[in-house]
């Protein structure tokens, strides 16, 4: 074969080469860019969270499809394909999740695999007791009214401190932990109220000993009374020295708290024929602590049990300058007398 033929044959080699890696390229080049496309939001706009749940034993196939069904997906294959490629297969967890559609593959499989899923954040208030803890779970969809007290009554834990108390729905009063606390949505009430209980364990534990003469549930139930009683901090261990006083000498506590206790709203003020009321919870007809906790004391006022004020005081009355303030006095003449410079009939 001559030269000028050969050289020829390489020329048109080299063409042909050239071409079907410029066509495999510009193919690959195409792939890429419509798998990228694939990755992108449903809708950048859209950023309405939704609730999405992942079930546990769901297959990858099974978590596309459905969120493609929920709008959350431009294409179920492209979110298979970059799951695969990342190696987040079996790494996905089931839960509740907020998703949108403005975020994009990476974005969502992020959440999932992280475990990011759904929150609620709720309160509960110093002093609240049990009927007011179930209206903040039902308003925040953790449980039904129903679902609360079967647990609240029926529930088993392993706490030394709940083991001699007879199970009724009084049971756990005073020790769900008043505290903010935040929980993946959908957390069985359960595991709510283990949580709240634990944060008890917790606060308590770190407390002064108790070198009372109070069981640790007289403890709760006094330092529920003195959640009831106080506002202003440092009044805390005064008013627990008053309590203490009259325990000593066998006087009634005559603590509005225990008589508030007895109804469903907490009146604006207690009156004379709401001292009647024959209810062990009411310190004014009986003398003692009553039967248990009235609502859930903070870690201040359990604190002010365990480390009361020595104070020769057996009585106290609150300022009417909405300071929370109150004023005591040693004597009941003493008292009558701060009670009428204070403006009380």
């Amino acid at each position: 074969m001559n030269a000028p033929l050969q050289k020829k044959i390489k020329r048109v080699r080299s063409v042909l080469v050239i071409s079907i890696l410029f066509v495999l390229l510009t193919g690959a080049v195409a792939l890429g860019v419509g798998f990228y496309s694939q990755l992108g939001p449903a809708d950048p706009q859209n950023k309405q969270e939704k609730l999405f749940v992942i079930k546990q034993g769901s297959s990858l196939i099974e978590i596309a499809h459905n969120l493609k069904k929920e709008g959350l997906l431009k294409s179920s294959r492209g979110f298979i394909l970059y799951v695969k490629l990342t190696g987040n297969t079996s790494k996905i967890k089931a839960g509740q999740y907020l998703l949108n559609p403005a975020l994009d593959v990476p974005e969502i499989t992020e959440k999932l695999v992280k475990g990011k899923v759904a929150t609620i954040t709720f309160t509960i208030p110093e002093g609240y007791h049990l009927r007011q803890i179930a209206q903040v779970f039902v308003k925040q969809g953790i449980a039904t009214e129903e679902e609360f007290w079967e647990v609240v009554q029926e529930g088993e834990f392993d706490y030394a401190f709940l083991a001699d108390l007879p199970q009724t729905e009084r049971r756990l009063e005073g020790y769900l932990f008043p505290d903010t606390y935040t929980i993946a949505k959908g957390m069985p009430v359960k595991e709510v109220i283990k949580m709240m209980l634990k944060r008890f364990d917790t606060v308590y534990k770190r407390l002064p000993s108790n070198e009372t003469e109070l069981t640790m549930h007289e403890v709760v139930t006094l330092a529920s009374i003195i959640e009831g009683e106080s506002v202003v901090e440092q009044e805390r261990a005064v008013i627990a020295s008053v309590f203490f006083n009259r325990l000593k000498i066998g006087q009634r506590l005559e603590a509005d708290a225990t008589v508030q206790y007895l109804f469903d709203e907490r009146k604006e003020r207690v009156l004379y024929r709401d001292l009647e009321v024959d209810s062990p919870y009411n310190t004014y007809r009986h003398q003692g602590l009553p039967p248990g906790p009235i609502g859930s004391p903070g870690e201040a006022s359990l604190r002010a049990v365990l480390e009361p004020q020595d104070t020769k005081y057996y009585y106290f009355v609150a300022r009417k300058d909405n300071s929370g303030e109150h004023v005591f006095a040693r004597t009941l003449d003493e008292h009558n007398r701060n009670k009428r410079n204070l403006g009380y009939r």
